[in-house]
């Protein structure tokens, strides 16, 4: 994973939407999402799901073919938990 530093606040604040409907897809058997379907679904751009998703280090999306659902639950769940706490503990 990527320095926890390098998500900003506004990146921060969109895991956890990324995370709940992912948990959806999961649920409804998709297996893997492109940044364009991702962004849709969050009123972003698919540019911007990159941009977040590169903060995170470890994601790998494949042209073609997208974001493994499963792969992204793992990452964000991590993620989430350690970008937090820094963020927190920046602001003390």
């Amino acid at each position: 994973m990527n320095t926890p530093g390098k998500a900003s606040l506004p990146v921060i604040k969109r895991l956890p939407k990324y995370y709940r409907y992912l948990r959806t897809l999961k649920t409804d058997g998709i297996t893997s999402i492109s940044s364009r379907e991702l962004a849709a679904q969050m009123g972003t751009t698919a540019s911007q799901v990159r941009q977040d998703f590169n903060c995170l280090g470890d994601v790998n999306g494949r042209q073609g073919i997208g974001y493994s659902v499963e792969n992204l639950l793992n990452i964000l769940a991590v993620s989430y938990t350690h970008l937090r706490a820094h963020e927190t503990l920046r602001h003390l």
